[in-house]
């Protein structure tokens, strides 16, 4: 083939596997609401319990595993109800009727009639007798925005994530197509038998992310935020992202085994070299993290822990692996 019919082959493969990421669009578009409502749940989970544990705490209760606490702590998390402390009106002097409710200027809600405050306040008895009394409120967290249109943005990135996802294998066929054209046997052979183990290592880096390491996250960052009396109140674009870039640091690093098997494949390292570096290997492996995570301790450790243990299973893998035809291979033979 020429250059130009290269050029037109790749053209009409991109052509295809567009076609398919707008098919997946359309669908994504579908569940997108149901997506962004379900990775909002670690988030609404973990403020609830810094809430409820900030409230304990300050009614006295420090040891939030106590057996007689926990059963009010679950109930709390449960019902999504926070403590406040209010002081009580005597019986007798709630007398404002419906008609003391007025609009605010402007329509901007609604307030006291001003006259009905004027008769009130000098009835109200002084306010050092006023009766102290701790109530349960209900007040669920929520993410905010603070443009029109924010959620309608999150709404089609969301979507566009789904239907990626969900039309990836259509759109990698059709990009495969163009590039096994111009392979080897052997060469092919090598990406279907990594292919598979990367996507098993990419996913196992986004299930962990998610499912364990966001929660422990979110808490650090809500209790650190909570020491130096900062109220948190998350923006849905940046919460979003936030949920995107960690799992998707997590799955890219945990690509390290097969990356090094490549590396010594290639002949750049040796097996030994590795070995003899792992020292130095676990110091580039925590700024690594440091650099893929938020800024947080806790995500930084929770990605340089299974790091170090996929560098010594990359170790092993370019130890015992079998070197095959055509990569690193001394008996290299293209027919």
């Amino acid at each position: 083939m020429t250059f130009g019919e290269h050029l037109e082959e790749l053209r009409g493969s991109l052509v295809k596997a567009i076609i398919w990421l707008l098919i997946g669009l359309c669908v994504g578009l579908v569940f997108a609401n149901r997506v962004i409502r379900y990775i909002q749940t670690p988030l609404k989970e973990a403020i609830q319990e810094f809430n409820t544990a900030r409230d304990l705490h300050e009614l006295g209760i420090t040891d939030l595993t106590d057996p007689e606490v926990q059963p009010l702590k679950d109930f709390l998390i449960q019902q999504g109800l926070v403590w406040e402390l209010v002081y009580d009106v005597p019986d007798h002097l709630h007398t404002l009727t419906p008609s003391d409710i007025i609009e605010k200027p402007g329509g901007e809600g609604e307030m006291i009639r001003p006259d009905a405050i004027t008769d009130l306040l000098p009835k109200l008895p002084d306010p050092t007798e006023l009766k102290p009394r701790v109530q349960l409120r209900k007040r669920d967290a929520q993410v905010s925005s603070f443009k029109m249109e924010e959620p309608f943005m999150i709404w089609v990135k969301a979507g566009l994530i789904v239907g990626a996802v969900l039309a990836s294998p259509m759109i990698f066929y059709h990009i495969w197509s163009f590039v096994a054209a111009g392979l080897h046997a052997h060469e092919r052979k090598y990406v279907y038998i990594y292919l598979p183990f990367s996507v098993i290592l990419f996913a196992s880096g986004v299930i962990l992310a998610f499912f364990l390491v966001l929660h422990y996250v979110l808490a650090f960052l809500l209790t650190f935020n909570g020491s130096m009396d900062v109220a948190v109140e998350p923006r849905l674009t940046y919460y979003v992202n936030f949920v995107l870039m960690l799992p998707l640091g997590f799955g890219v690093a945990f690509q390290l085994p097969l990356v090094m098997l490549f590396l010594q494949r290639i002949g750049l390292f040796e097996t030994q070299a590795y070995i003899d570096s792992w020292k130095v290997a676990v110091l580039v492996i925590f700024v690594l993290s440091m650099l893929l995570t938020p800024a947080d301790v806790t995500s930084m450790v929770a990605l340089a822990v299974p790091l170090m243990f996929l560098y010594f299973l990359g170790i092993l893998m370019c130890k015992f692996l079998p070197r095959g035809r055509g990569l690193g291979s001394g008996a290299y033979d293209p027919a």
